[in-house]
């Protein structure tokens, strides 16, 4: 469960058993003394909440402890996750941002019969979500109920509450008959997309909801004057004109135009890593800031990407960064990321993050972010950097030589395929291929071999990794990394 929702849940140990459970779910294996001082509760404390784990979820999951720690495991996924949403059934503050959802007003004291909760209570879970609340520039108030703050701001929290955070008992998804209903209505024009994203089914049609009940309830948002006229020229743009009749029928809300062009401007700010042609058209039409495609430039300016097809890995980093400038302009905290996010990245990518960080802030004269969107940058730059890495280096020959017994030389070719083939081109060599006089003339670019003999027998001169007989997963990411050093 994300930071976002554990911050709304009142009852202590729910939060605990939570907390205890994202974490069982990240590591699998673990001990108590590292659980304890992760969850900062008492080694006694632990004891008792796995235990009650234990019986409350039962043949869901299954939780045992041996000689190396704790082990944890999902044996029915689907029956996990519908016990876990029933522990929040009962929690008020979800229940009452699902109210602020839908525009119920009411005052501190009426909660306080409500949920048979004392004032002081509420105001004190009231404080509990306010830190929370203010990542989003949000405040929540008591009398009435309700969040203030930016307009896109406030969709921003609702999106990630109810979209992006894990499904609750009180996640409001869009009706069923939405999706029916725009189907039917414009099926003839989907698929037919001139600048397209990256975007999601699900996540549009939440958007669309969210404008929905935002425009009903008179809560409108604002959209720079160049960016509507841009918007209004798109015939991506004519799609979402023909979904006004069909929400004004269905729901009886007559969407705006200006709402239609900030629907618009989210849906195109999601961008993809292989659309090449879409992506080239978006800069067209919505880059008004050349010193993006100078940033991206000095990215790729390296030698080491000699090899790549660097005007393409320039397209799309600058289509990532007018993506992100957009939303500077517009709503910066549309570049938030959530903290599981930015936590993964600076521990999983240590590396990258930190080069990544000091790139954009020896650039930040000429990319200019807002502070608030610059944090977030840096995390969302390494993610999508890492993807465009990842997809786009170049293709390398790998001559893999293999001894053993017949079986397990089988065995590894299956992993090199499995682990290099879809990226590589892989060259097993036959046995009246083998000499010294065909491996000079062949261009690999890396030897893999599990025989170390061959490294002095045929004194190899290219670049070279000995596996273990049987070779590892360390192995294979060694394999990896020395064909993409790039990529942590």
């Amino acid at each position: 469960m994300q930071e976002l929702q554990l911050a709304f849940i009142t009852n202590p140990m729910i939060r605990r058993w939570m907390g205890i459970l994202t974490r069982m779910e990240h590591v699998g294996t673990f001990t108590l003394v590292e659980l304890s001082e992760q969850m900062a509760i008492s080694h006694r404390t632990l004891v008792k909440d796995i235990q009650a784990i234990r019986d409350h979820f039962g043949d869901s999951i299954s939780l045992h402890s041996s000689n190396s720690g704790f082990h944890f495991e999902e044996c029915d996924r689907v029956k996990y996750k519908e016990q876990k949403e029933q522990l929040l059934i009962n929690e008020p503050l979800f229940e009452i941002m699902s109210a602020i959802f839908y525009g119920e007003t009411v005052d501190l004291d009426e909660l306080a019969h409500r949920y048979s909760y004392g004032e002081s209570t509420l105001r004190r879970f009231f404080s509990r979500v306010r830190p929370t609340l203010k990542e989003y520039g949000l405040t929540l108030h008591a009398t009435p109920v309700l969040l203030t703050g930016d307009e896109g701001s406030i969709r921003k929290f609702f999106f990630d509450f109810h979209y992006i955070a894990e499904p609750t008992p009180h996640t409001i998804r869009p009706p069923e008959d939405l999706h029916q209903s725009v189907v039917q209505g414009i099926s003839d024009r989907l698929g037919k997309y001139e600048v397209g994203t990256g975007l999601s089914i699900s996540a549009f049609y939440s958007l669309l909801y969210l404008v929905v009940v935002r425009v009903q309830q008179e809560e409108l948002i604002s959209v720079p004057k160049w960016i509507q006229d841009q918007v209004y020229k798109e015939k991506d743009f004519e799609l979402l004109e023909l979904l006004v009749p069909i929400i004004e029928k269905n729901y009886g809300v007559l969407l705006p135009k200006e709402e239609l062009a900030w629907l618009h401007l989210i849906i195109i700010s999601k961008r993809t890593i292989n659309q090449l042609g879409k992506e080239t058209l978006f800069l067209e039409r919505f880059n008004p800031w050349p010193e993006m495609e100078v940033v991206s430039n000095a990215y790729f300016s390296d030698p080491v990407f000699a090899r790549w097809d660097r005007q393409v890995l320039e397209t799309f980093l600058t289509t990532f960064l007018v993506s992100r400038k957009l939303n500077d302009v517009t709503c910066p905290t549309w570049n938030k990321q959530q903290k599981e996010t930015i936590t993964t990245i600076q521990q999983n990518h240590p590396i990258a993050y930190e080069k990544n960080r000091a790139f954009l802030h020896n650039h930040q004269k000429a990319l200019a972010f807002s502070k608030q969107s610059f944090d977030a940058l840096a995390v969302s730059f390494t993610v999508f950097s890492d993807l465009l890495l990842r997809y786009y280096q170049p293709v390398k020959k790998v001559l893999i030589l293999l001894e053993g017994d017949y079986i397990n030389i089988q065995k590894i070719r299956l992993q090199a395929l499995r682990i290099l083939g879809n990226q590589h081109e892989l060259v097993f060599v036959s046995l009246h291929e083998l000499s010294e006089a065909w491996l000079k003339s062949a261009e690999t670019d890396l030897v893999v071999t599990n025989y170390r003999p061959y490294l002095f027998d045929y004194s190899l001169k290219t670049d070279y990794i000995l596996l273990n007989a049987s070779p590892t997963v360390a192995d294979w990411q060694r394999v990896v990394h020395a064909l993409n050093p790039l990529v942590e």
